[in-house]
């Protein structure tokens, strides 16, 4: 099977000189949400004031609930937003979102990333079968799983054909992930996990590839401005010796992802591209009560066990993350001069202390108390 076709990657570029009917921007923060990582809250906050500014309107004090916004506040959750979930979402409109409104909570992790073993397997409430149909090869081999007894038995068939990634699917930053090549290592590592959280969230079994390169395919909305773009990933250690992420360098253009054909690409990037476009049109047949302004989606390049170059999506981000510093300055960017044709930003994350360079926009440098020394900031690059 193919991706599903996305538009074309051309059209005419769009109008975002229309004013925008927002009134102000405020955080999202529910009764309980302690706002995770201190660095994690100081991006958002910084993000926040430089949205209401962008758009020119006040920025208002964090809301428990989008019920105590009024009809015009852009609201700007840490997560993407669960209808059903103990939080009263009628009031969400896709023009005063800054994220994603999901119809169940596995809807927004890695799981539909993949189907499932066989048509009578466990799955969630809402799962469709549809969505794996429609991505086809737009992701990678794999399955995604509600039961040890199905994961294991998906994670001998892909054993098959090479080594294996075991991916916990709420995990951020590249963490919660173990690759195993023998049925022994197999087993062994499914013990290791959270059997509850399985079961509830569910689990990825994909292939592993190598000689990888990972790229961020997105887009964004605010007000009446929309960019998209192209651009990978680097990787950092952190003060546990671990790799995790360290940063996006973004080349953005006005409009929806089928403006980002008007750049020159490899067929690499361009194949990336179109895996994104079929994942967001799949997921949004598949789950049509989904409400997105902000997609992000992680999408690797490698080769295979049997050496094949692969293409596929990784998982989404439906919520402000790591890249969304450099989607604030292309828009920033934009909105000062419409008339440029594309703009490149980047964010970065270093694990200690750093100087920013000149223009920078620090979002954080500090001592963050779970994870130490960090400087995160987000430039225009030249």
């Amino acid at each position: 099977m193919t991706p599903y076709p996305p538009p074309e990657l051309s059209s005419p570029a769009p109008d975002l000189s229309a004013s925008t009917s927002l009134a102000a921007v405020a955080l999202l923060a529910p009764p309980g949400d302690d706002g995770g990582n201190v660095h994690d809250r100081s991006s958002r906050e910084v993000l926040a004031a430089r949205a209401a500014a962008l758009v020119g309107v006040p920025l208002l004090s964090p809301l428990a609930s989008p019920d105590a916004a009024g009809p015009d506040v852009l609201l700007i959750p840490r997560d993407t937003l669960v209808a059903n979930d103990g939080m009263p979402t009628g009031a969400v409109r896709r023009d005063t979102l800054l994220g994603g409104l999901a119809p169940h909570r596995f809807v927004a992790t890695k799981t539909i990333t993949h189907g499932l073993l066989h048509p009578q397997a466990v799955r969630p409430h809402g799962w469709s079968m549809q969505m794996s149909e429609r991505l086809g090869e737009a992701a990678l081999e794999g399955y995604s799983a509600f039961s040890l007894e199905e994961a294991t038995a998906a994670g001998r068939r892909l054993l098959e054909r090479g080594p294996v990634r075991l991916k916990d699917v709420c995990a951020k930053a590249g963490l919660g992930q173990v690759v195993v090549t023998t049925p022994g290592d197999l087993v062994a590592a499914l013990a290791c996990q959270d059997q509850a959280l399985i079961s509830d969230c569910g689990i990825v079994i994909e292939q592993d590839l190598t000689d990888v390169e990972t790229y961020s395919v997105g887009s964004v909305s605010l007000g009446t401005r929309e960019i998209s773009y192209i651009g990978d990933q680097q990787t950092t250690r952190d003060h546990r010796g671990r790799t995790v992420y360290g940063g996006s360098r973004l080349t953005c253009v006005q409009g929806g992802l089928e403006r980002l054909g008007d750049l020159r690409l490899t067929p690499e990037q361009l194949t990336a591209i179109r895996c994104a476009a079929a994942f967001d049109d799949a997921a949004c047949r598949s789950y049509p009560d989904l409400l997105l302004t902000r997609r992000n989606y992680d999408v690797i390049a490698g080769s295979d066990a049997r050496g094949r170059r692969r293409v596929g999506v990784l998982e989404q981000s439906w919520r402000i993350g790591g890249a969304s510093g450099a989607e604030m300055a292309a828009l920033e960017a934009f909105g000062a001069d419409p008339g440029l044709a594309s703009v490149a930003a980047a964010t970065v994350e270093v694990y200690g202390e750093a100087t920013p360079p000149p223009g920078a926009v620090v979002y954080f440098s500090g001592v963050d108390p779970r994870v130490g020394p960090l400087t995160k900031y987000a430039v225009r690059r030249v």
